[in-house]
């Protein structure tokens, strides 16, 4: 599902009016654009998709969930709720504020459960955040009431899944912040990059100035003669990426219908086979990036892996995903059950995650790009049938 794969010279014209005209720094220099703004345009185009009334261009995903952490005013010893199923960037995010994160139970759809999320509250937590994951949302209802019923910021992760909606609102802009990831790996990409998502003037200005070492930005000033408001750090991105950024939200209309057929044809064989598919909390808003399966047993799971692999369309049992699974991460093992700014850590040994295991040693999934040839589709639907005949 690599973006790349649907570059073509719209991305070549976008990045030689940038070099053409020399301005590479999205900040400053303001008497020689003539009024172009790449960056600025990335982000004005992401909040008319959106909905959102600020949106922030940053240097990555993990960028923006830093971001988003600072801009909420996350300090040392906060603990931080969120899915022992995510990329591992969304916990270097928590660790890099210094802050806690405590790991909930996932539901059926494979997203972190909020009644497991609520029954881990404590006075030391201060956001939740759920993750919305191969493609698929969480139940942002039931978080957006949490974070209510507790005062406590809602943080979406939905790094994985730029386009993706719930009940008819873009993933990204229903929490009290949201994050997008534009990487090499995504569905769209800038080559590195992120965005984050907030309706609160007071965070995006936070935010705004901590991405680009405290400057207060403002039109009326150049670059180096603005105020400071505070220490920061360095997520800019630059004018190529920000249109870059432009020609992809442009495409992704088209890249997400793309995806969707493939997956539909794959999904109805399965489900024509016996088999039953990732449940979802709505299956419109799915970017299908992903096709998962869940079979009854992880044995079930197992040969249907293998069958499938003998048939010509391998697959992934998630649980076995090292780069998605809190199990497997030995870094944060260690940390588990440790002194840390006053607090004590949970354990993050892989017998805590015993819910998580039960549910991903079952899943098997395929993943999808953009551009998949009718061979190609029907390669896997092939396999699929064949292989839940093997295991069920």
């Amino acid at each position: 599902m690599a973006g790349a794969e649907i570059f073509n010279s719209d991305e070549v014209r976008a990045i030689a009016d940038v070099i053409e005209r020399k301005m590479i720094h999205r900040y400053g220099s303001h008497d020689s654009r003539g009024g172009i703004y790449r960056a600025e345009d990335f982000e004005e185009k992401a909040k008319a998709l959106t909905g959102s009334k600020y949106a922030l261009a940053l240097s990555s995903g993990t960028a923006a969930l830093i971001t988003a952490l600072k801009g909420i005013g996350i300090r040392p010893g906060d603990e931080i709720i969120t899915s022992p199923f995510t990329f591992i960037a969304t916990v270097e995010a928590i660790v890099a504020c210094d802050a806690v994160p405590v790991f909930g139970d996932i539901d059926e759809t494979l997203s972190l459960d909020a009644a497991s999320a609520e029954r881990l509250i404590t006075p030391r937590t201060k956001a939740v955040m759920p993750v919305h994951m191969f493609g698929v949302a969480a139940d942002m209802d039931a978080f957006t009431a949490l974070g209510r019923k507790y005062g406590i910021p809602i943080i979406e992760d939905a790094c994985e899944v730029v386009g993706g909606t719930y009940k008819g609102r873009a993933l990204g802009s229903i929490g009290t912040c949201g994050t997008w990831s534009f990487d090499p790996n995504k569905t769209l990409t800038v080559g590195e990059g992120g965005m984050v998502f907030t309706d609160d003037h007071d965070i995006w200005y936070r935010m705004d100035c901590y991405h680009d070492h405290g400057h207060i930005h403002s039109k009326e000033h150049d670059r180096g003669a603005e105020g400071k408001f505070g220490l920061g750090v360095n997520y800019r991105i630059s004018e190529v990426q920000g249109a870059l950024g432009v020609v992809a939200l442009e495409k992704m209309p088209a890249a997400l219908a793309a995806l969707r057929a493939s997956k539909k044809k794959i999904v109805d064989a399965g489900a024509a086979a016996g088999l039953t598919p990732r449940p979802m909390h709505d299956a419109e808003g799915d970017t299908a990036t992903h096709v998962i399966f869940m079979l009854p047993t992880a044995e079930a799971a197992k040969r249907f892996q293998a069958a499938a692999k003998e048939a010509g369309a391998g697959c992934a049992i998630i649980a076995d995903n090292t780069w998605h699974y809190a199990k497997h991460w030995q870094a944060l093992a260690e940390m588990g059950g440790r002194e840390y700014f006053g607090n004590r850590t949970p354990s993050y040994a892989p017998e805590t995650m015993a819910q998580a295991e039960s549910l991903l040693s079952r899943a098997v999934m395929f993943g999808l790009n953009i551009r998949m040839s009718d061979e190609a589709v029907d390669g896997i639907a092939k396999a699929v049938r064949t292989a839940a005949k093997a295991s069920l």
